[in-house]
């Protein structure tokens, strides 16, 4: 039977080293979110993964099934994504941000999503140029931010970026070739 896309507040400390890891090549996509309502509004912290029972993907499932607009206020919204959107998600987050003016988005990835394929490396392009959006690849800070953010804070937990570096460095010159046009 499948599951429903999880989601909650902390992620396990296996899901995220089996995901973000950019060495590996896991077939779910995660998503962890932080989300600030106004510029004196309290962080709220939420993490996602693809909805199997409607085929979506983590990006679709955030926005349509759990993200909820206020139009009174403006958002900060930072993505932490195992997987860059694919075309179509990328699509998605633009109709999505036509619609709420108010929500600013960062985004960080840990690998690039099928970077061979044109389709995929145009949405990110476009993804990249939209206003309101900033997009690259996650880097040492990053994971230490998420580890020390969507874990929860019990036990010892050996498991760090540095080890990978080299993968970091490979995904984050990949994405600056596909934003700049050169990755063909």
């Amino acid at each position: 039977m499948h599951q429903r896309g999880r989601r909650g507040m902390y992620i396990s400390r296996r899901a995220l080293r089996q995901q973000f890891d950019p060495r590996t090549y896991p077939r779910e996509a995660y998503l962890l979110c932080k989300l600030q309502w106004g510029a004196r509004g309290r962080n709220w912290i939420h993490w996602a993964r693809n909805d199997e029972i409607n085929d979506y993907h983590v990006e679709r499932y955030f926005l349509e099934q759990i993200f909820e607009p206020r139009n009174y206020s403006f958002c900060d919204m930072t993505w932490y994504l195992s997987w860059s959107p694919c075309a179509g998600c990328c699509d998605i987050i633009q109709d999505f941000l036509e619609e709420q003016h108010n929500v600013h988005l960062d985004i960080h990835v840990a690998r690039i999503y099928y970077a061979h394929v044109p389709r995929n490396r145009a949405g990110l392009r476009q993804l990249a140029r939209y206003p309101g959006v900033n997009i690259q690849t996650m880097n040492v800070e990053d994971y230490k931010y998420c580890w020390d953010t969507f874990l929860q804070k019990e036990g010892y937990f050996d498991f760090t970026a540095r080890s990978f570096q080299l993968e970091i460095e490979r995904s984050h010159s990949t994405l600056e070739e596909i934003i700049a046009g050169l990755h063909l």
